[in-house]
This record gives C-alpha cells, structure tokens and sequence, in this order.
C-alpha cells in the first residue's frame, strides 16, 4: 500500500510584518522624543534625560555606560558630532529653550538699562530673533569713524557675556545704521562704508574677546536705508545712529551651514572654546564685582585674595564640568 504523502507546510508570507512594526514603533518613539525635546524646557529635559538612563542601563548611556543598545561606547558618544549633548542639543532644536534664553537676556538688559549700568541699550524680539540696540546715547562711536571707545567696549562685554551664558551655536548678525546726513570728506566716502565698517568692528571685537566662532557671526551695513525715525531734529537723527546685534533665531539654521562647523568638531576642541568663554564671563563677572567698591566686595563675603567669581544655576557651567569629568576620569 502506497505511503500517504504529507501535505507541504505552509509558508508564512507575513513574517516580515513583524519587523516592520518594530521598525515603525521605533521611528514613531524616536519622533515624539524629538518632538517633546522641541517643546521642553531645561528642567524639562533633564527630567527626560533622566528617564532614559532609567529605561536603557543602569548607567547612563548619555554617560557612556554600558546599556541595551550599547556595550560599550555611548551611542551618543559614538556620534559624527561627538558633541556636548546636554545643552547643545537644547540650544539646536528647542525653541522653547530659545525662546525662554531671549526673554531673559531681554529681561535683564531693561533692568541693567533702568538702573543706568547699560546706557543707550534696548532689546526687542521679533521674527529675526533677539535684537540688542546699542544707540548713538551710548557713545557707540566718535563721529564719522568706526573706532570703538572704552565705553562702548565696557558695553559690549555686559552684552557678549550674556549672549554667551545661552548661546554657543546661534548665529549673530550685526547690523550698522546711520543717520541721513551725507557724509563729507574723512575716511569713508559714504554711510555705505560707514555703517559696514562700524558693524564688522564689533563682529571683530565679540570674537576676539568672546571666542565666539566666526563662522557664527555676520556683519552688514545699511547706512541710513532702515530709519526707526523718520524726523529730521538731532533727537530723531540720533535714534537712526545705531547697531543692532541679532541672535537669530534657529528656523534659519538650515539657510547657511554655519552651525556645521561647531558640531563637526571633536569634544576636546568644543571643550576647550566653551571653556574660554567661561573664563572669559567670569573674569568679566569680577571685575564688575571689584567695580561696585570694596565695601560691597566684603559685605558679598569676597577676600581680597585670588577668588574667583563662580556662576551658579548655569546649564552651560554645569555640562561643561560634567563633560570635563568624562573626559579626565583619572583626574577625579
């Protein structure tokens, strides 16, 4: 009697539906983290920061610990960027942190301004960004040139300190403006040159004493094009004569490559420029400190020793000593 031939097994043709939905369940996760990144604050953020270490090892991954999807290197670490992740990634693409750093930069530059430690400076937010004014009250320039006074210059360190402390990838732009009256003889043949050369010498000024990477700034002169008052009295003519320092917003960080600079650097050099700037704000912070007369200085519980000034509540202070911990675990 024949032997009765076993029916073929059935293929499962559907099989590959299983790694698709766990492919796409991983997109869709990936996506609402971004999103909620866009939306958070600081605290906000670490909150989440903190909940993944949770969720994917004991130690942090963000740390470079071992993890589930790591078992060795972070995964952040191991990155093209091999960037500062914390306050990097905030800054890049949260317009919330963006918009919340403007509204305190602007805050305090209106209470600097009442109190008279800022004079002829205002700030405004508009589609562009932070603009920072810096008018002809301030004594911004002599005359017809582009030199910057000692005035101007004490200026612009309380303004650079400020952008620095949020900012380290935003792009800044600097505007000239002059007044409408023509400009006979001296040095520069019209407002054109004028207005130009007074913006690209605090572009030169905030690099040099910021650190601040060039490829982040951008000076443009419009000599008197762009009037805030059209009156032709010496009060009006003297609201044309300014500067504005735009900190631009991060929707416009895809027109240029700017930003690519920063990011395709290595942690060692990112580290070392972020703590130029740091050493720079404080040395500033000190010297406004010793400023304010030794009276204030002993009742502040300031020595006249080598002390130095230590900003606290500073998400940029607080990565920068962490990522220094990581990088020289010896040292600790």
């Amino acid at each position: 009697m024949a032997r009765k031939k076993k029916p073929e097994e059935h293929e499962n043709l559907e099989r590959w539906l299983v790694s698709y939905s766990d492919f796409m369940t991983l997109i869709f996760a990936t996506f609402v983290v971004l999103y909620g990144l866009s939306q958070a604050n600081v605290n906000e953020f670490k909150k989440i920061e903190e909940s993944l270490k949770k969720a994917f090892s004991v130690q942090s991954i963000l740390d470079g610990g071992s993890g589930v999807m790591s078992s060795g290197e972070s995964v952040l670490d191991a990155s093209a960027a091999n960037s500062m992740i914390d306050s990097l990634m905030m800054e890049y693409i949260s317009q919330r942190y963006e918009q919340e750093s403007y509204d305190q930069i602007k805050k305090e530059i209106e209470d600097m301004a009442k109190s008279g430690e800022l004079n002829g400076v205002s700030a405004t937010i508009d589609d562009r960004g932070l603009v920072i004014t810096i008018t002809d009250k301030g004594v911004l320039f002599p005359s017809g040139s582009a030199e910057l006074p000692e005035s101007a210059k004490k200026n612009l360190d309380t303004i650079g300190k400020l952008i620095v402390q949020k900012f380290a990838m935003h792009a800044i732009k600097v505007e000239g403006h002059t007044d409408s009256v023509p400009i006979s003889g001296g040095k520069y043949p019209s407002n054109w040159e004028l207005s130009s050369a007074r913006a690209s010498s605090i572009v030169r000024y905030l690099i040099n004493r910021f650190k601040i990477l060039p490829d982040l700034m951008s000076a443009v002169g419009y000599a008197d094009t762009r009037p805030v008052d059209t009156g032709k009295d010496a009060a009006s003519l003297a609201k044309n004569r300014r500067v504005e320092i735009v900190v631009q917003r991060n929707q416009y960080k895809n027109l240029d490559h700017y930003q690519n600079t920063y990011i395709k650097m290595g942690k060692t050099e990112q580290q070392r420029r972020r703590n130029e700037q740091i050493k720079i704000i404080r040395e500033i912070d000190n010297q406004q400190i010793q400023s304010l007369g030794e009276d204030i200085k002993h009742s502040s519980g300031m020595s006249d020793s080598n002390d130095t000034y230590e900003e606290i509540n500073n998400d940029f202070l607080d990565e920068s000593e962490r990522l220094e911990k990581l990088s020289n675990p010896a040292a600790n």
